[in-house]
């Protein structure tokens, strides 16, 4: 065999492979610190006495005109933490919903619908730190009926009477319910040669029953949750991340790459006599 032709073979082989070995080198991301931020938008209110107003940072949503010091409300308290979220590991603490459920005269604005946004970032910890990457953030729609304590309340109330919400785009955020509530995933990212998806759950939601629904605007089969009256309600977020290796090139690919170097080789040599 001739010097040139060999050093075109051993380069068409080395190459792929050589190209392989690289993209097996980047490390699975195992351990990461995140920050979550939520925040409510686009709410809209009944008409009546006062309004629906928000806080400076949009974390909480207050009416009510009865006892200004004991407003009803919703609110998000949001988490921040150096590391503890684990690949492919448990749940973390991810913030909570709070609906204090107070009373408003029949007179007064009430809150009706809002959209909650929660953007999560994400920064690598071990096993080396990285840039910070903020995860695509997702937006509950939800309705809100503010029920009449004199009236008559929906069947599954425990109170007098139980208020009312409803994320009415559960199903185009592809939600799986769990023992605790519904999850729903996040746009899948890649980092090097690893794809990571991030779920996150609501506790307290479920599916409720037709009179509930029909009470706050909602299709039946609609899915939320219901707090009851004169309490503090608070419903836990939490969630995790799992990774997938990305497929690396298979052996028939890097052959390929071979065995044309070596046809390309060939076809040299034969031009060459």
């Amino acid at each position: 065999m001739k010097s040139a032709l060999k050093k075109t073979l051993l380069s068409s082989l080395v190459v792929p492979f050589a190209l392989g070995a690289q993209s097996a080198s980047a490390e699975l991301i195992t351990d990461w610190g995140f920050d979550v931020d939520s925040q409510f938008t686009d709410w809209t209110a009944s008409s009546g006495n006062g309004a629906v107003t928000s806080s400076a940072d949009n974390k909480t949503l207050s009416w009510g005109t009865v006892n200004p010091d004991e407003q009803s409300s919703i609110s998000i308290t949001d988490v921040s933490a150096p590391s503890g979220l684990m690949t492919n590991g448990g749940y973390v603490d991810g913030g909570v919903f709070t609906h204090n459920n107070f009373v408003i005269s029949d007179r007064d604005a009430a809150l009706t619908s809002f959209d909650l946004t929660s953007t999560l970032t994400l920064t690598p910890y071990a096993p080396t730190s990285g840039d910070s990457y903020t995860v695509p953030s997702i937006t509950f729609n939800s309705f809100f009926s503010e029920t009449f304590n004199g009236g008559s309340c929906v069947d599954a109330s425990v109170s007098t009477c139980d208020d009312i919400f409803t994320v009415f785009n559960i199903n185009e955020l592809d939600a799986v319910q769990t023992d605790d509530g519904y999850e729903f995933a996040s746009q899948s990212f890649t980092i090097d040669d690893y794809t990571y998806t991030v779920f996150l759950e609501l506790a307290g939601l479920t599916m409720l029953d037709a009179d509930a629904c029909e009470e706050a605007g909602a299709l039946v089969g609609c899915v939320g949750l219901l707090t009851q009256e004169g309490n503090e309600n608070n419903f836990e977020t939490r969630f995790r991340i799992t990774a997938t290796e990305v497929p690396e090139p298979g052996t028939l690919a890097l052959m390929g790459m071979g065995l044309a170097g070596f046809g390309l080789s060939r076809r040299k040599k034969a031009a060459k006599s």
